[in-house]
């Protein structure tokens, strides 16, 4: 971010000169002469999220959102006493300011704005001459708007749509915050694979405008021609600690940091950048080993040694009539250890496919899948939920005409209840749509 002040002279004639029109957010005190001004905050140039014009009204304070014309702003950059402004259909009284005014400009989604704009910014701030003046300290009960326990809660709600009653930010002590929209070029969205970047690039002058991906051992500059998609090739991988730089010559439009080791990206997502992370198996499997056993995962140090061990496959239909889960066979349960499977991989998995086809009725729907953990091989059978409950275990071959039925409860594994049975089979059955009733009958 870069920053500097300006006079409040100059910065009255910029706003003078603008003919557009300012979103105004106003907090006003209301004396027995009137109202004044207690805190202004202006967009110029864009509109803010969520928008609406409204007002709420309390016995000694007062918050207005409305539409007013840019140069009328130039009212809180006057220091002669009993200036007024006009915010919709009201006007007030302006405290009187002090300068310089202070600028800092941002990047478009800015980390810090709890509703950030897509925009870049540049936001002047004016700070009063009397900048102790206090709020009134009382419940703030609402006529027709909402009611809050003191004026923070209200000015949160009121500015930043947030209605929580704990930890609420204080109301602004400067007497307004100006934020001038820089619409001219910037960074929309990102979206970054394994093999390549692509940047929207947007905005009414981009053209002759440079987008350069910086990055600690790789930087690749690229002169737009106008808006519109910018892709980097990455036959490297993103390089660390990317950035992404928009710029005319030596001064920066727009910027967004991208490496997600960054600590400059904690909001990543906020921002538009959209990271797609290759799957590791692999780490997926050692990760879930470390997790423990859970309702949708059962370990089992051994394959069932035939027909007449069976049991040892009950967590299969469990988890068929349940939401699901899996079956790692070559684990210590109570040790959570690798012990590893003896034997050939596809031979081993070809064996518990069949166990798995003889015992349990009707089939579900699973997979098996080898892995090698601490150099000893395991077999991942993943079951998924059943769609023709209830699945029950044929624990012998001799027992085909009555299937034992099995339910997950937390880490365990537990012969089912009729009732278990019948929950399962209403959750396979297609839900039934609600009726309109106001389509029906009209509304309440």
């Amino acid at each position: 971010m870069d920053s500097g002040q300006t006079g409040l002279d100059d910065f009255a004639r910029q706003l003078q000169a603008n003919e557009g029109e300012a979103y105004v957010r106003a907090l006003l005190l209301t004396t027995d002469d009137g109202l004044t001004l207690h805190h202004l905050w202006a967009l110029v140039g864009a509109e803010p999220p969520g928008w609406q014009e409204t007002t709420w009204r309390y016995e000694q304070l007062c918050f207005a959102a409305c539409r007013v014309p840019v140069a009328s702003l130039a009212a809180v950059c006057l220091t002669e006493v009993g200036i007024m402004i006009a915010l919709g259909q009201m006007e007030a009284v302006v405290r009187q300011p002090i300068g310089p005014a202070n600028w800092t400009r941002r990047p478009s989604y800015a980390a810090h704005d709890r509703v950030p704009l897509p925009v870049p910014v540049t936001d002047y701030q004016i700070a009063a001459a009397d900048p102790n003046q206090q709020l009134p300290h009382q419940m703030l009960a609402g006529g027709n708007c909402p009611s809050f326990p003191e004026p923070s809660s209200a000015w949160r709600a009121f500015a930043e749509g947030d209605y929580s009653l704990s930890g609420a930010s204080q109301p602004p002590h400067e007497l307004a915050q100006i934020r001038m929209a820089e619409t001219g070029a910037w960074i929309g969205g990102v979206h970054v694979t394994a093999t390549q970047l692509s940047a929207e690039v947007q905005g009414t002058a981009v053209a002759g405008a440079e987008l350069e991906l910086f990055g600690l051992a790789d930087r690749s500059q690229r002169r737009l021609d106008g808006p519109g998609t910018v892709t980097y090739l990455l036959s490297d991988g993103l390089p660390a600690s990317a950035w992404l730089w928009l710029k005319r010559g030596m001064q920066w439009l727009d910027y967004r940091p991208i490496d997600p080791a960054s600590g400059w990206t904690v909001a990543q997502s906020r921002a538009l950048v959209e990271i797609e992370q290759p799957v590791d198996p692999q780490a997926n499997i050692e990760a879930l080993i470390a997790s423990g056993e859970g309702p949708q995962l059962e370990f089992k140090e051994r394959l069932p040694a035939g027909p007449r061990d069976r049991k040892l496959l009950k967590g299969v239909p469990a988890f068929a009539n349940g939401a699901g889960g899996t079956i790692i066979f070559g684990i210590n349960r109570d040790e959570t250890t690798v012990t590893g499977l003896t034997g050939d991989t596809n031979s081993l998995r070809d064996q518990l496919v069949n166990l798995v086809r003889a015992a349990v009725i009707p089939m579900p729907q699973v997979t098996v899948t080898p892995y090698t953990v601490d150099g000893m091989l395991i077999l991942v059978l993943d079951v998924e939920q059943g769609q023709s409950p209830p699945y029950g275990l044929i624990s012998s071959p001799d027992t085909r005409d009555k299937p034992e039925f099995y339910v997950r409860r937390g880490a365990n594994t537990y012969p089912a209840q009729p009732s278990d049975l019948r929950e399962a089979t209403l959750a396979s059955q297609p839900t039934a749509q609600p009726l309109d009733l106001v389509s029906r009958f009209g509304p309440w």
